[in-house]
């Protein structure tokens, strides 16, 4: 098949890396698919419909969201056909990823062009289909699924109305759970309704959050009978764009998950 003819979707969560990418991936003779996959709820619609030859996922920023996609995409019956190549990330944590998808393909971006023409030739037959994240933790207590541990000071902000502590449960020993921010505290919980909600709670975790602590944004579930004007890519991309780096997600319960946060470094 003429490279023409062929179309490459590129993930990288760095609009202006991924223009840079596109362009020497469209010089190879590749028609390129760069747009972003912030804000989309619907994104294996996105490549069914796409079709694309191949998904290229950039590990180099952000190579959670980058496993995740991919874990997603090979989740459907629609698109785990679709040939995977990974480009870039740090040497230990692309060999966590290849023990997950050994059948994807892993190269350097100064190989890329030998990677993508070995991923447009090899189709996968028997595509491996990893557990996702989420299930995997499925069965655990929330306060490990929230990473809640002895002796931690933990600030619930909002929620009260909901239920929240009571669905968190019982803490490990010493750790203690305040309607506010205290000296020490180690984590916070914002539990959010609205836009206009979370917004608020990410400029109270930019202007109030303690060196070194983490938060976490519980919201409404998509399927949830809650009513909300938000989704969960709305969470990451305001939270983004504050400079906070999102690095887990965590199913609370039948109508409330959860996205962890923490500044982003440098």
């Amino acid at each position: 098949m003429a490279r023409a003819s062929q179309l490459v979707r590129l993930i990288c969560w760095n609009d202006e890396l991924a223009q840079q990418h596109a362009k020497a991936i469209a010089k190879l003779g590749y028609r390129v698919n760069a747009s972003s996959l912030r804000g989309s709820s619907a994104f294996i619609s996105h490549f069914r419909d796409l079709h694309p030859s191949v998904a290229l996922i950039d590990l180099d920023r952000l190579p959670s969201h980058g496993r995740e996609v991919a874990i997603t995409l090979r989740g459907s019956k629609t698109t785990r056909y679709i040939p995977i190549v990974f480009a870039g990330g740090a040497e230990e944590k692309v060999a966590r990823l290849r023990a997950e998808l050994p059948d994807a393909v892993y190269t350097s971006w100064e190989q890329i062009d030998v990677a993508l023409k070995r991923a447009s030739t090899s189709l996968p037959t028997e595509p491996v289909q990893p557990t996702p994240h989420m299930q995997r933790w499925h069965d655990s207590p929330l306060t490990r699924k929230l990473g809640i541990a002895a002796n931690m000071k933990v600030a619930l902000i909002g929620g009260a109305e909901d239920g929240i502590e009571e669905i968190i449960g019982e803490l490990p020993k010493g750790a203690s759970l305040s309607q506010r921010i205290v000296a020490g505290t180690h984590m916070v919980l914002y539990v959010v309704h609205s836009l206009r909600e979370l917004d608020a709670a990410l400029d109270h975790a930019q202007s109030h959050l303690p060196e070194g602590a983490s938060f976490w944004v519980i919201h409404p579930k998509t399927t949830a009978k809650l009513r909300s004007d938000f989704n969960q890519n709305d969470v990451r991309e305001l939270a983004l764009a504050r400079k906070f780096v999102d690095y887990k997600v965590c199913s609370v319960d039948t109508q409330w998950s959860g996205l962890k946060f923490a500044r982003r470094k440098g």
